[in-house]
C-alpha cells in the first residue's frame, strides 16, 4: 500500500520511520487484541508515516508503539472501547478503526471529545482512505 500511496495517491509522503518489527506488532496485538490486517501490512513497510493531501490536509499514521502510547496517554479506549487508534491529523483529531454508526471503518474525532457517537466517518478501510483519498474532504 505504501507504494500505491506514493505512486498514485493525492497524498504526498513527507516522512517515514523504519518498518515495525515482529516484536512491536506482537506488543500491539497483546495490547489491543486483533489488529486490522491492512494496518499491520502498512506498518511492516514503514511507521510514523507523515503525509499531506494535495488540498493541504495532513495525516500521520503511527507505528505500533505510538498507538499504544497515545491510547494510554489520552485514554482513547477508556472512552471508546472498540476504537483502534492508528493516527492523527496533526491538529487535535485522532484517526481510528471502530464499529461506529456507519459500520466498521475509519473514523476521526477530537482528542477533547472521545465519543464514538460524535466520530466522523472517513472511509471503509485504510486503502480507500490513503490510496483513493476517500473521506479526506471530511477533515
Amino acid at each position: 500500500m505504501l507504494n500505491e500511496i506514493s505512486g498514485r495517491s493525492a497524498f504526498k509522503i513527507l516522512a517515514v520511520q523504519p518498518a515495525a518489527t515482529p516484536d512491536q506488532v506482537q506488543k500491539l496485538n497483546d495490547y489491543f487484541g486483533q489488529c486490522p490486517p491492512e494496518y499491520v501490512d502498512l506498518i511492516y513497510k514503514a511507521t510514523e508515516i507523515e503525509m499531506q493531501h494535495s488540498e493541504g490536509q495532513y495525516v500521520r499514521i503511527w507505528g505500533p508503539l505510538g498507538c499504544i502510547e497515545m491510547d494510554k496517554g489520552y485514554g482513547i479506549r477508556q472512552y471508546m472501547p472498540s476504537a483502534f487508534p492508528i493516527g492523527d491529523d496533526g491538529g487535535g483529531h485522532i484517526i481510528f478503526f471502530a464499529e461506529g454508526k456507519h459500520g466498521y471503518g475509519l473514523y476521526y474525532v477530537g482528542y477533547g471529545d472521545l465519543d464514538l457517537d460524535d466520530a466522523i466517518w472517513i472511509a471503509p478501510d485504510l486503502r480507500t482512505f490513503l490510496v483513493n483519498a476517500e473521506g479526506i474532504d471530511t477533515f
